[in-house]
């Protein structure tokens, strides 16, 4: 169980902080409702189960060439760059009202899994915490089954935090429908920033 908290935790706070999955989750409650958010999050969190798994069958690997890491991060770059102007100045607004009646939740699955799949950041801080857990002893078993209980933590802190950016975008779209005609330009600013945070972070 211990090995469980730590991935939820882990996993919990390292997706507070807006990103492109994040806000995509939130976008979508907008758009199409808390359902297919949830459809969409549940895609997300699914596929950081096996990026987490794959962060601890790597660790060592990636310890060694601490070079990969920024390979990652100059790669994310153009991809936030790219759904950032496409979101500012190509995306049509969002269409504001809490549901819609025809949303394919397999779709909202896919493209969760895809949405994580450019996470790119997401492998490199998961090697970062499961070499810790290990140095600092807390993870002191090996085998399949701690890599699942670490990899069930991370898919279930992940749904929780998403879940959350979920429940803003039904209050924003309860409270003010005027804020849902400008929420592409907003998260494509978002994008925009994050961009430039990686590029001011990597010089």
């Amino acid at each position: 169980m211990v090995l469980f908290a730590a991935g939820f935790v882990l996993s919990l706070f390292g997706s507070l902080p807006p990103g492109l999955i994040s806000l995509s989750v939130a976008q979508t409650a907008i758009q199409k409702g808390l359902i297919a958010a949830m459809f969409l999050a549940a895609g997300a969190a699914g596929a950081e189960f096996f990026q987490a798994w794959a962060a601890v069958a790597l660790t060592d690997w990636f310890m060694s060439h601490p070079g990969v890491e920024r390979i990652f991060q100059w790669a994310a770059i153009p991809v936030f760059w790219a759904l950032g102007v496409y979101l500012v100045f190509w995306a049509r607004p969002p269409r504001a009202r809490g549901y819609v009646t025809e949303v394919s939740l397999l779709r909202q699955i896919g493209k969760g899994v895809l949405l994580s799949a450019f996470n790119l950041l997401a492998v490199p801080y998961w090697f970062v915490y499961c070499s810790s857990l290990r140095a600092s002893g807390v993870w002191k078993e090996e085998g399949l089954f701690p890599t699942i209980i670490f990899s069930s933590g991370v898919t279930a802190g992940t749904l929780a935090a998403l879940a959350l950016y979920a429940g803003l975008g039904l209050l924003i779209v309860s409270r003010v429908d005027a804020v849902a005609h400008y929420a592409n330009r907003f998260v494509g600013l978002i994008f925009l920033g994050l961009g430039i945070k990686l590029v001011l972070g990597l010089l």
